[in-house]
């Protein structure tokens, strides 16, 4: 079920924020994706952060990788579900969204495609792991998007050096079901993208 979730949210969100400080959260709340990738934050801000993205009714996935202040271990994972109530976790950390699905969150898997031999150890990762999406970085390679999309049944999010509309256009073509970026720029997307 928590796939078909993921998948209906990717689908309906082609473009996704993703905020790599809080001075962005604000401009990502108010931009037309519903979906917001919290690529920051720490102990003191993350659980208002979070707070903020679902008032607004998005959704709000929380990069355990990359959150400060917190042990990134699997007693992380459970306060985070228990009692900041994120839609979702992000990591490349197969133990940590191990932890995620069971506690209910939704996952996304992380993975690196930088040579061919980390694409079949990412694959083999990601077969291990069932999260619910997978995140492929960078996300400005369309034979490599295809190539993961061919080879798992499980939805995929581009990411990583995504920087005009035409980037974001190739990897929905070729497979992805959205485009995380951190340009605030490509946001607004979403609307123009699901209304053609």
């Amino acid at each position: 079920m928590s796939t078909l979730k993921c998948q209906h949210l990717f689908e309906n969100n082609p473009v996704i924020a993703g905020v790599r400080s809080p001075k962005q959260l604000k401009e990502a709340i108010d931009s037309p994706t519903e979906v917001i990738f919290l690529l920051c934050g720490s102990i003191y801000n993350l659980e208002m952060m979070v707070n903020h993205i679902k008032q607004a009714g998005k959704s709000a996935f929380v990069h355990l990788d990359l959150i400060k202040g917190y042990g990134q271990d699997s007693y992380f994972v459970k306060y985070l579900a228990d009692d900041i109530h994120p839609a979702g976790v992000i990591s490349t950390k197969n133990s940590l969204l191990q932890r995620a699905k069971q506690d209910g969150l939704m996952t996304i898997q992380r993975v690196f495609m930088l040579d061919s031999a980390a694409l079949e150890v990412s694959l083999n990762a990601v077969r291990k792991v069932r999260p619910d999406a997978v995140e492929v970085l960078p996300g400005v390679v369309p034979k490599l998007i295809t190539r993961v999309d061919e080879a798992l049944n499980i939805p995929i999010i581009t990411g990583g050096f995504i920087q005009t509309a035409e980037e974001v256009r190739a990897g929905l073509e070729a497979g992805a079901l959205s485009c995380s970026t951190s340009d605030p720029e490509l946001w607004s997307l979403n609307y123009s993208i699901k209304n053609k």
